[in-house]
């Protein structure tokens, strides 16, 4: 009888071992670089890798056994996944991984399910499926040191290692109970499935409908033809469904209206948007750079600029995502706290160089870093920086070192909101620049800079950027085509950070 993933790790404890949560583009990418010297097992809730971009045609309206589901139990929700149709936001060249360009064939801003193919084509390629056990579900992460008696006495083996994982079935939080023990944990569960809603004064007096972009798939659009659409929120997914109910809709089955709620900067670049002139120019597209105050009746509000948004029928907020860890909050270990000052859970810490937990640096993080025009090549030298730190290539500052340097960088996010919410902000135009993050990454993990990777984000992509989705024209940006301007099956220089 073939051995299972989980049989096979916990026979090979007397190795250095390895927990990763998550099989997400940050689970694949630690998996494959610690595999080879480590004892490694990367889980996962669903049935197979993906992360978001897994689709699941089921969500919270129609799960089956929602209430036994574990990740819904310990979460409130069920994991985030990618709608049907939707195109990344950047070009391929900037989602591959170091050697392993994508298919020539893929769109140049890849499908979900293009970039989904991709991912399986490397995990087969590195054959690291054989390291993963799925439909199992981490609900616990604690510290060896701090368990009691009763707590080491139902665990049935020796305890040496660091920490102690709690594990589950993933589809009913009751049954098949059992632990496992790692000197490293890696969590790469990603940070886009507990849904954040703004607080709305009155609220209970609308009587539209009201949905999370968490929420969203195709079959939705039969129930918003015809319809009035507020959308509170400008941020991607803002854009994304935008761009779908308006552009990739038939007319015949688009909504009414569609009225955009959001930020000053966001509303001013739609309202000088091309792309949109037509639906703007026929009011069938509203844009609000303000707030809402509160409801007013059942299918009316009123915004804090005073103006009144009436007959409405659905409001669709695309206002982010909490970053939530159920396996850790719940424990006295405390190895993760959100800032007092932020109601939203929109940042964490205390991270040093928001990957290593300050308080236990055998807890890392990948994948937490937003807004990022490099945001697979992000991940990927994030999980380098991993690997050389748990195979003991490189070594990180004393913990009082590392709370220091995380203090000034969550400082400096304070200069612009004073909850930190942009501490994990890592851009080429907001937060941390993102050239600069890589440069210190690269120097922790002792490997000279990609210069040439750089400059093809500076010299392709923000270009693109600045002339399309900072114009409003968003539906334009991916019709553009790069692959030419770089060298054949381009990927990143395997030998530089």
């Amino acid at each position: 009888m073939q051995q299972s993933r989980e049989d096979i790790y916990q026979k090979n404890y007397n190795k250095n071992s390895v927990v990763v949560i998550g099989s997400g583009p940050c689970g694949i990418l630690a998996t494959k670089y610690l595999k080879d010297n480590n004892n490694v097992i990367c889980i996962d809730n669903r049935e197979d890798i993906g992360g978001q971009w897994h689709f699941d045609s089921e969500n919270e309206e129609d799960h089956p056994n929602l209430q036994q589901n574990s990740f819904f139990h310990h979460y409130g929700a069920l994991p985030s996944s990618l709608y049907e149709n939707l195109q990344a936001n950047i070009p391929k060249y900037l989602m591959t991984f170091k050697g392993f360009p994508s298919k020539a064939e893929y769109q140049e801003f890849m499908k979900a399910e293009e970039f989904q193919q991709y991912l399986q084509d490397y995990c087969a390629y590195h054959n690291l499926k054989q390291f993963m056990l799925f439909k199992t579900f981490v609900s616990s992460v604690k510290l060896v040191k701090n368990l009691n008696a009763e707590e080491i006495n139902k665990v049935g083996f020796k305890i040496n290692k660091k920490f102690l994982i709690e594990i589950k079935n993933a589809e009913n939080y009751q049954e098949n109970i059992r632990y496992l023990q790692a000197d490293n944990v890696i969590v790469a569960t990603g940070h886009y499935s507990v849904p954040n809603y703004p607080k709305i004064r009155d609220l209970q007096l609308f009587k539209g409908i009201q949905i999370h972009t968490h929420y969203f798939r195709q079959r939705h659009l039969k129930k918003f033809t015809g319809k009035h659409i507020a959308i509170y929120g400008t941020s991607m997914s803002a854009q994304d469904l935008l761009y779908i109910l308006l552009k990739q809709t038939d007319q015949s089955l688009q909504p009414r209206k569609v009225s955009v709620i959001g930020n000053q900067m966001s509303i001013d670049r739609l309202r000088q948007s091309e792309a949109y002139k037509d639906e703007i120019n026929c009011s069938k597209l509203s844009l609000s750079p303000t707030y809402i105050q509160k409801i007013l009746d059942e299918k009316s509000l009123i915004l804090e600029s005073g103006e009144k948004v009436e007959d409405i029928d659905v409001i669709l907020y695309a206002t982010g995502y909490q970053y939530n860890f159920p396996f850790l909050e719940n424990s006295i270990d405390n190895l993760i706290e959100f800032p007092a000052e932020n109601e939203r859970k929109n940042s964490c810490g205390p991270l040093y160089k928001r990957i290593f937990s300050v308080k236990e640096p055998n807890l890392i993080f990948l994948g937490l870093t937003f807004n990022t025009i490099s945001i697979q090549q992000m991940f990927e030298r994030q999980a380098i920086i991993a690997q050389r730190f748990i195979d003991k290539l490189i070594t990180l500052p004393c913990q009082e070192d590392m709370l220091r340097d995380y203090q000034e960088d969550f400082k400096q996010s304070q200069s612009k909101f004073v909850d930190g919410r942009d501490y994990l902000k890592v851009s080429y135009f907001a937060g941390l620049n993102e050239i600069e993050y890589s440069k210190q990454l690269s120097d922790l993990a002792k490997m000279q800079l990609d210069e040439q990777f750089n400059k093809y984000i500076k010299d392709i992509y923000v270009p693109i950027s600045i002339n399309f989705l900072q114009k409003g024209n968003y539906p334009w940006m991916k019709q553009q085509q790069v692959s030419h301007l770089l060298p054949i099956n381009y990927t990143p220089n395997e030998d530089l950070f």
